[in-house]
Formats: structure tokens, C-alpha cells, sequence
């Protein structure tokens, strides 16, 4: 059961990708209007998992699954922004809203992970501070998630 909005996080956004290039443009926004809460749900609800008895480093799994798992995503945004420059012009600050929304949604899994983490003595403050700034920017987010799952499973 606790595990339902996490699965959402991971088949939300290739449902709204498939359904983007399948569908005509005026349903790409009453896809993100669909999008839109199950990204705001996960924000907050990576914060309730330490309630529900969730150790650090299942935190951490969940958001490097969720960061290697959008990396498709990310990279079909990317190429179709450079092949269709002229056409996706006006989509831009719509493809950047849905690219930092989907990377904020994994994030709060990995800053949650990690404060779990400093209180259990696993990560020192500087190491904590250092992965929280790392888990919102864009490609460093999943080495961070990557080491710090893997720094959590060590200790």
C-alpha cells in the first residue's frame, strides 16, 4: 500500500509522454492537468515515508530507481527540443516546468532519504548538505541518488 504513489511516480510520466505523441496538442495539457498530482503527491509524500517505519536506504532505493528510471524521459525531451527547434519553441517553458517537476518529484525521495540517513549517523552534515544541493540539479541528481543509495547500503 505505501508503495502505490511511488509506482505512480514511475508509470505517470510515459503515460503522458505516449500519450503526447499519440494524441493532438490540445490533450498534452489536460495530460499535465492528470500529471500535475500525482508529481505533487510524491513531493510531499516522500516526507511520510520515514513514519511509516522506512529505513534511509529504501528511501534512497526508490529514488535512485525513480532518477535511472526517468532518465528516458529526460533524453526525449532533450532530442526532441534540438530536432524540432522552430516547432517547440512556444512548448519550451512547458518542457522545462515538466522536466523540474518530474526531477523535484524524484528529488524529495533522495533529500528525504538522506536527512533519514544523517539522523541514523550514516552521512556526515557536509555529506548531507553536499547531496541535498546535488539531488535538484539536473545529471548530478543521479550520481548522488546512485552514491548515496550505495553509501547508506555500506554502513
Amino acid at each position: 500500500m505505501k508503495r502505490i504513489p511511488m509506482l505512480l511516480l514511475l508509470i505517470a510520466p510515459y503515460l503522458f509522454v505516449g500519450s503526447c505523441l499519440v494524441t493532438k496538442m490540445r490533450s498534452v495539457f489536460s495530460g499535465f492537468v492528470l500529471l500535475l498530482p500525482v508529481l505533487l503527491l510524491n513531493m510531499g509524500y516522500a516526507f511520510f515515508l520515514p513514519k511509516f517505519n522506512c529505513e534511509g536506504r529504501q528511501i534512497l532505493f526508490w529514488n535512485m530507481l525513480l532518477k535511472l528510471w526517468n532518465i528516458p524521459i529526460y533524453l526525449l525531451i532533450f532530442f526532441v527540443v534540438l530536432l524540432l527547434p522552430i516547432l517547440i519553441l512556444p512548448m519550451l517553458p512547458f518542457l522545462f516546468l515538466l522536466d523540474y517537476l518530474l526531477l523535484l518529484s524524484s528529488s524529495m525521495y533522495g533529500i528525504s532519504g538522506i536527512l533519514v540517513c544523517y539522523k541514523e549517523k550514516k552521512f556526515s552534515r557536509k555529506e548531507a548538505v553536499l547531496n541535498v544541493l546535488l539531488q535538484v540539479l539536473f545529471c548530478t541528481d543521479v550520481l548522488s541518488a546512485v552514491y548515496c543509495y550505495i553509501r547508506a547500503s555500506r554502513s
